[in-house]
């Protein structure tokens, strides 16, 4: 059920899931929006120039002003690098916040309890919501809920196959249940038909996969193409599903290039705003260059299997291994 009371001039909404965080700010903006013009989104200014205009102008069209400021540096410490504005900066700005301005403030990691601009929201006032990460029974408790606000009336044994094949990224759990809205039409579910729904998508994994491929240890990409393998996943099936996602990243490096942020790309490449904020932070931490020839070296994969030049599992083993000798190779040579 909606919130019927007013929201708060200034929010501030941080955590460590960016699903929940994102959610948060889906809700805030539905709220939030002005009834002429959209939601003003700054995405991770370094420099707050543009972004102190905005706050201090009065609206001119609409009696309210709507602004999110989206992973600024200043929220979480690495404002003191790279020349970005620091903390103190955001502080003096939210105290020239205009009295028909809404203002939301987004960090996608938890700010530190010590932040300046936290104990500046909290002092004035501000909404604070954050997010920690769903554990263990929190994460069963959260699927239940889940179910339960979806109307879905499943099998048991549903929760543990959700969290198997899902779990733990919970926007993929989500987009699961969403699918299982539109398979029951109203009826009951059991643990079978919940099976077969959910468990012939190995995308969820494979999300793992891509996920560590570009994380701290690119060698957990193989880790987890090994896992997929060892629990019979059909090769062929995986391949085709780890390149489809490359070529999401591919067109998310070129969006970005052309537009030079994320915004509006949800609505280009037809993905949920979940799926496109991953994107667009896996985007910045590879080059083109490899992600395009990692998407080449894909295809050559899958002919070769086609062809009968190698084992079905071998190829799809060899190509990951060598993207992670690749992304650990590209960040050796990037100045320190």
């Amino acid at each position: 059920m909606a919130s019927t009371r007013p929201l708060n001039q200034l929010t501030l909404i941080h955590g460590e899931d960016r699903f929940l965080v994102d959610r948060s700010v889906k809700e805030w903006r539905d709220r939030a929006r002005p009834p002429e013009v959209d939601v003003e989104v700054f995405d991770a200014p370094g420099r707050l120039n543009e972004f102190r205009n905005a706050v201090a102008e009065m609206p001119l069209f609409d009696p309210e002003r709507a602004l999110l400021l989206r992973d600024p540096p200043q929220l979480t410490g690495s404002a003191r690098r790279g020349g970005a504005d620091p903390p103190e900066r955001l502080v003096a700005i939210l105290s020239e916040l205009a009295p028909t301005t809404l203002l939301c403030l987004v960090a996608h990691a938890k700010v530190p309890d010590r932040n300046a601009v936290l104990n500046a929201v909290k002092s004035k006032g501000g909404s604070i919501i954050f997010h920690p990460a769903v554990k263990g029974r929190e994460l069963r408790s959260w699927v239940d809920r889940e179910i339960g606000a979806r109307g879905l009336r499943l099998g048991a044994g549903s929760v543990d196959q959700l969290i198997r094949v899902a779990g733990p990224d919970l926007g993929s759990i989500a987009s699961e249940l969403d699918k299982l809205v539109a398979f029951a039409s109203g009826r009951p579910l059991s643990i079978a038909e919940v099976r077969m729904a959910v468990a012939g998508d190995e995308s969820t994994g494979l999300y793992d996969t891509l996920g560590e491929l570009l994380g701290s240890n690119p060698a957990k990409g193989a880790e987890s193409v090994d896992r997929l393998l060892s629990e019979g996943r059909a090769g062929q099936y995986l391949l085709a599903i780890l390149a489809g996602q490359i070529r999401d990243l591919v067109m998310t490096q070129a969006y970005v290039k052309t537009h030079g942020s994320s915004s509006g790309l949800a609505a280009a490449i037809g993905k949920p705003d979940w799926q496109v904020e991953r994107l667009a932070r896996q985007a910045r931490s590879v080059s083109p260059a490899l992600v395009a020839g990692w998407l080449a070296a894909l295809h050559d994969v899958d002919r070769k299997l086609k062809a009968g030049e190698i084992a079905e599992t071998d190829g799809l083993r060899l190509a990951v291994l060598r993207a992670a000798s690749e992304v650990t190779a590209e960040r050796g040579r990037r100045p320190r």
